[in-house]
């Protein structure tokens, strides 16, 4: 297996300085790296009214941290490519490449926000499902050749590249045959430099929630990373994600492959102490975010009594959640609960998160090193000598 820890900076008192949560982020960076993770995960948002996501600009923050670090991997999680452009991400994407020593690990996503999108590419809005994947298909299809290709070209409904038309400009023609068409002498090709360290290009990871996304994933051949769907029903996602790789690539990866899940995590020297200490900021994060209400824990065929359901649209609770998405409690009950999410899956990678608003990161910190330290040394010991026993 392989193990991440997600980070997204907070202040939802929107007084401290910004350089404390860099400092706070950047320690984090370097107790992974020291302790055995194998990936940091950052985050993108914009205009947090609320001071709950701070991070805009996660490729610099990569780069940044990349120079802190030895050996850990630096993930987007995720690059919404939908609001950048796409060949400018390409390039940028390419040039962190090598400013990580070819660490990278790259996941897009389309957005959630529409204070994001009308703000940064309206035409991406996620509040119109149809247009907003569409603009992210074409995003992706334009990372993967400008990433992938010494020279590439692309043509869809919202972006072509090289723009039509063009044969010279005031400072300099193109007359490379590779690039041009020999009887129009119009640019036919680009080529973007540098081109990425990793060949033939950096992991690739999308951030699905859905089915349908997770189909998507599958004809871009891109890796999946989910939030927080339990075993039962993240044993039906590896299933469809599998079965769509191999229609759609012709691979035919194990089961759990090139997948990872995220989990709210809290390790203490009991699951009274997590509680305690933890359990009030996350499920104050949990309901800021219950736009999408208990259904995403749900396993495949569950119901809820309709008054129940309506309540937990209003109020998600610590007991709902905590056998369902979360592991609350000492190391080696983490541990466990992770050898068992493994072996009923086959799933990949998990990735771990630690802080919520409310959490001091004194607190955050130690969950990370009892992690770093304590579970993640057991769970090598424990799965390493045997494969995943997981239902096909």
């Amino acid at each position: 297996m392989r193990f991440g820890y997600f980070h997204n900076p907070h202040d939802v008192t929107k007084q401290r300085d910004y350089g404390e949560l860099l400092d706070e982020m950047r320690e984090l960076a370097v107790l992974c790296d020291r302790t055995g993770f194998d990936t940091f995960w950052l985050p993108e948002h914009h205009f947090s009214v609320w001071g709950r996501e701070l991070l805009p600009n996660p490729l610099l923050m990569a780069a940044d941290l990349a120079a802190r670090t030895q050996r850990i991997r630096i993930g987007l999680g995720a690059a919404i490519i939908t609001f950048w452009h796409p060949l400018r991400a390409a390039e940028d994407i390419a040039m962190l490449d090598h400013l990580t020593g070819g660490r990278l690990e790259v996941g897009v996503g389309r957005g959630n926000y529409g204070l994001e999108a009308t703000n940064l590419n309206p035409i991406a809005d996620p509040n119109n499902p149809p247009m907003n994947v569409k603009v992210f298909d074409e995003a992706v299809s334009v990372l993967k050749a400008a990433l992938g290709e010494e020279r590439f070209s692309f043509k869809g409904d919202i972006y072509q590249f090289p723009a039509p038309g063009f044969r010279a400009d005031r400072a300099h023609s193109v007359d490379d045959p590779a690039y041009i068409d020999p009887e129009t002498k119009e640019l036919v090709k680009l080529s973007i430099f540098p081109r990425a360290k990793q060949k033939p290009l950096p992991p690739l990871w999308q951030m699905v929630n859905s089915l349908d996304s997770i189909r998507h994933a599958a004809r871009q051949d891109m890796g999946i990373v989910m939030w927080r769907p339990g075993i039962g029903s993240l044993k039906e996602r590896l299933r469809v994600y599998r079965e769509a790789i191999r229609l759609e690539t012709g691979k035919d990866q194990p089961i759990g492959a090139r997948a990872a899940i995220m989990r709210d995590t809290f390790v203490a020297s009991s699951a009274e102490e997590a509680e305690r200490i933890a359990a009030g900021p996350l499920m104050d994060s949990l309901n800021f975010a219950n736009w999408r209400g208990p259904s995403i824990y749900l396993d495949p065929g569950e119901t809820l009594a309709a008054e129940q359901e309506a309540a937990l649209k209003q109020h998600l609770t610590y007991e709902f959640v905590r056998d369902r998405s979360i592991y609350f409690g000492s190391p080696e009950h983490v541990a466990g609960k992770v050898e068992e999410l493994h072996r009923a899956t086959g799933i990949e990678g998990v990735i771990f998160k630690c802080s919520w608003p409310g959490l001091s990161h004194a607190h955050c910190r130690e969950s990370v090193r009892r992690l770093g330290e304590e579970v993640l040394p057991a769970l090598n010991a424990r799965l390493a000598p045997l494969p995943a026993q997981a239902a096909e």
